[in-house]
């Protein structure tokens, strides 16, 4: 009886669809042109190749077309236009909304999607294949096939098991055959009918629903003869084909209940057997329970695995970009200790200069001499005023005059050397202060856009011409210019801002990366991988590394603070020594040589004429004030000038040479002690870059083998659950053919062909829309294929 009521169940979906094209039988699939089969349709029906096939095809439908559709609803019409051998041109398609009221919308819609059904058409001319466009106005047995593939499929829960269901499309094809043209016709899975002077072959299919309905009755296959080509032999001549037309629809099944399928009478009446016989194969499930838990944990330790390996490429991945950056690390260490020594061999050499030519001991000797010139006018301007006294005098006075001026003259001449010496030194010191202050400003500006460029979110080694334009913009908005200009008293005081607001920036997630946390990070790396030693802990590193990059921060800001004052020092010196213009101290000094030297030619001209002398003492006695107050000046200028060199030999806060003795110690020192350590550091970091990236790579592999070897543990325990499950089957086996004469009306095999078939029912019922639309309204959706004709070119 079960089997009885499987195979009807089974018929109604098929005669649904068979009879619905009014074929032989469920199960008839050839037709041809001879015979009483031969229908004929109103002679109005052959007006157009179109209409006629249009009219075939709606009379093949008629018995389930009927629309329900009224109001609040949506139809779709997908128009597919194909090429001759079935491949899809473009799709349209038109939509009519109906609303409550009964109105209608109309939209039309390009879609570049594909239909749910493809086709595929072949041609064969006696027996061979070929292609479209080659068969045209050729004569012999011609042979067209449709081929179907049903792409519309949906997983569903059938019985306890994941199952492929097809929307069950009914696929109707319709072709006009001129009779002058074709002969003999035949075809399979359609049939034939004349319209006038035309033969319409008509095909109906359901492509993919023999492979859903492979149904089962007690493990044997009711083998349904589904339909899923069509295909037409005809003695042609002259062969020639106008456009053909199929429609695909899923509404054929839209009207069945699949709540009427049920086998639960039967199961009513055989529950109590099915009671004993589950409490009889209890002790297998249970079994076959914890074989289940087991596969199930399975998946979670393949994750752990999966995400171990996933982690070991990532940690590969970052060593490999960790070693990579060591190294350009280190050559940019080399660039930075190659032009520290050049800074601090370039202060050295100020230094040294300045020291060897005794620049202290000879502004000193200056001063001095301008203290003594000063006594000397102040005894000569007593001198000439005694000689007004008294003209006996006079010649006495003179011959102490001229031996006066004699030395006057010699030690003026003293003094012109000195002071140019002094222009020269400080000229010379100037230059030199002004060439270290550009280097050490350079070096500020690299680490500066280095600084910029990690905010920008660049990398800092290397940022390409345009990134370097636009870091160099960022500094230049706040006050940060790419040239030294050590005459701009705010630009030593903006780069030690500069240093100052960067210090301690380390909000990572904002781009902002610190140059002190920067300095620290690389510090922290290069001492970690050079102390192979004392094996320092990572909160040691981290202290040596914040001293030392405090230290090399302070040296940096204060080579620039002291290079900068030099320079303003000795620049300030030379504006005080030639302020004035025409009065200045090295033009005084120069009047004061060529006054000495006149000074003595007129002291040897007075002595030959005294008596010119005595009447020009008057003029004599005023030239005589002025030369010494003239001599106090420079005698003070030249006392302050010394104050401020200082001593070479003593040191002096504020001093030049006190400054510049700090700046050569320091200088060198942080050379030494700083860069060239870094890069010393950096390279013992870089050699075990290899030995690092081989060991990275070695971790990787290994955890990729376990991650395979998992994958064999995950089989291994799946077949012992499915062990398991043979074993629990076996027992279900037992009861069953133990208990067969009792419960053979009913089993796992009827249910699931049933649920199958209701599935079937579902899924074609579901489908209503191509669009993809989903709302309160009752959709349906046709497919209207039609494909090109062919004939020869003339």
């Amino acid at each position: 009886m079960v089997k009885k009521n499987l195979f009807r169940y089974s018929s109604v979906l098929m005669c649904v669809v068979l009879t619905a094209a009014s074929l032989v039988g469920c199960g008839a699939n050839t037709a041809a042109t001879t015979g009483t089969d031969t229908a004929y349709v109103t002679e109005m029906a052959a007006g157009s190749t179109e209409a006629t096939i249009t009219q075939a095809i709606t009379n093949e439908l008629a018995v389930s077309n009927k629309s329900t559709l009224a109001t609040n609803t949506r139809q779709e019409t997908v128009y597919v236009f194909n090429d001759a051998s079935g491949n899809k041109n473009h799709i349209t398609v038109n939509e009519k909304i109906t609303d409550a009221n009964g109105n209608e919308t109309l939209n039309k819609t390009e879609s570049s999607e594909n239909a749910p059904v493809t086709m595929k058409v072949t041609y064969k001319l006696d027996g061979k294949e070929i292609k479209p466009e080659d068969l045209a106005g050729k004569s012999g047995k011609v042979t067209i096939r449709f081929d179907y593939t049903n792409n519309q499929k949906k997983t569903v829960t059938i019985n306890g098991k994941k199952q492929t269901v097809a929307v069950p499309f009914t696929m109707i094809t319709g072709m006009m055959l001129p009779t002058d043209v074709f002969s003999n016709v035949e075809v399979t899975n359609g049939k034939l009918t004349k319209v006038g002077d035309n033969i319409v072959a008509v095909g109906m299919t359901m492509p993919g629903l023999k492979d859903t309905m492979n149904l089962k009755f007690n493990d044997k296959s009711l083998d349904l003869d589904i339909p899923e080509y069509f295909e037409l032999t005809a003695d042609v001549k002259n062969f020639s084909l106008d456009m053909t037309m199929s429609v695909a629809t899923s509404n054929l099944l839209s009207d069945m209940n699949a709540d009427d399928i049920t086998l639960d009478d039967l199961k009513k009446t055989v529950a109590s057997l099915d009671d004993a016989a589950t409490q009889l194969a209890d002790g297998t499930v249970t079994l076959q329970d914890g074989t289940q838990q087991l596969s199930d944990a399975i998946p979670a330790l393949t994750d752990g695995v999966d995400q171990l390996n996933t982690g070991a490429s990532s940690l590969k991945d970052g060593i490999y970009a960790y070693a990579d950056g060591a190294a350009s690390a280190y050559e940019g260490s080399v660039s930075l200790n190659d032009n520290m020594k050049t800074y601090a061999d370039g202060i050295g050499t100020l230094y040294n200069t300045l020291k060897d030519n005794n620049l202290d001991s000879s502004v000193a000797s200056a001063a001095k001499g301008a203290g003594d010139l000063a006594a000397g006018a102040a005894t000569l301007d007593a001198g000439i005023d005694s000689a007004l006294s008294g003209a006996g005098a006079l010649v006495t006075g003179a011959k102490s005059l001229t031996d006066g001026t004699g030395e006057l003259a010699t030690g003026a001449a003293a003094l012109a050397e000195g002071a140019d010496k002094i222009g020269g030194t400080l000229t010379s010191g100037m230059t030199e202060a002004k060439q270290k202050y550009d280097n050490a400003y350079d070096s500020f500006y690299q680490l500066a856009m280095a600084v910029i460029g990690g905010k920008l979110g660049y990398n800092p080694a290397a940022m390409t011409g345009e990134q370097k334009i636009t870091a160099a913009t960022t500094l230049a908005n706040v006050g940060i210019s790419a040239t030294a200009d050590i005459t701009d008293e705010n630009q030593c005081t903006k780069a030690a801002a500069f240093i100052m607001q960067n210090y301690n920036d380390t909000d990572i997630t904002t781009g902002k990366i610190g140059i002190r946390t920067a300095m620290v990070s690389a510090l922290t790396a290069k001492y970690a991988a050079a102390d192979t030693e004392h094996k320092y802990t990572l909160d040691q590193l981290k202290a040596k590394a914040n001293s030392d990059s405090d230290a090399n921060l302070v040296a940096i800001s204060s080579g620039l603070s002291q290079a900068y004052k030099a320079y303003g020092l000795l620049n300030d010196t030379m504006t005080s020594l030639t302020a004035g213009g025409e009065n200045s101290f090295f033009n005084g000094i120069t009047k004061l040589n060529e006054g000495a030297g006149q000074v003595n030619t007129g002291a040897n001209a007075l002595k030959a004429g005294i008596d010119q002398l005595s009447a020009g003492a008057g003029q004599l006695s005023a030239g005589s004030k002025q030369l010494k107050a003239g001599l106090g000046t420079l005698s003070t200028g030249l006392n302050t000038l010394s104050t401020s060199v200082g001593s070479f030999s003593t040191y002096k806060e504020g001093t030049l040479c006190s400054s510049l003795y700090a700046l050569n110690l320091n200088a060198g020192k942080l050379q030494q002690e700083g860069t060239e350590a870094l890069q010393s550091g950096l390279s013992q970091l870089t050699a075990n870059n290899d030995t690092l990236k081989s060991g990275a790579s070695q971790l990787a592999d290994g955890t990729a083998t376990l991650k395979d070897s998992s994958g064999t543990l995950a089989d291994g325990v799946t077949q012992l659950n499915e062990g398991a499950i043979t074993l629990k089957d076996g027992m279900a086996q037992f009861n069953s053919e133990a208990i067969e004469p009792i419960t053979k009306l009913v089993d796992s095999d009827a249910q699931t062909a049933v649920d199958t078939i209701k599935a079937v029912v579902k899924a074609g019922q579901e489908y209503n829309s191509f669009l993809g639309k989903s709302d309160d309204k009752a959709g349906s959706v046709t497919f209207v294929y039609k494909t090109a004709g062919i004939t020869a070119n003339k």
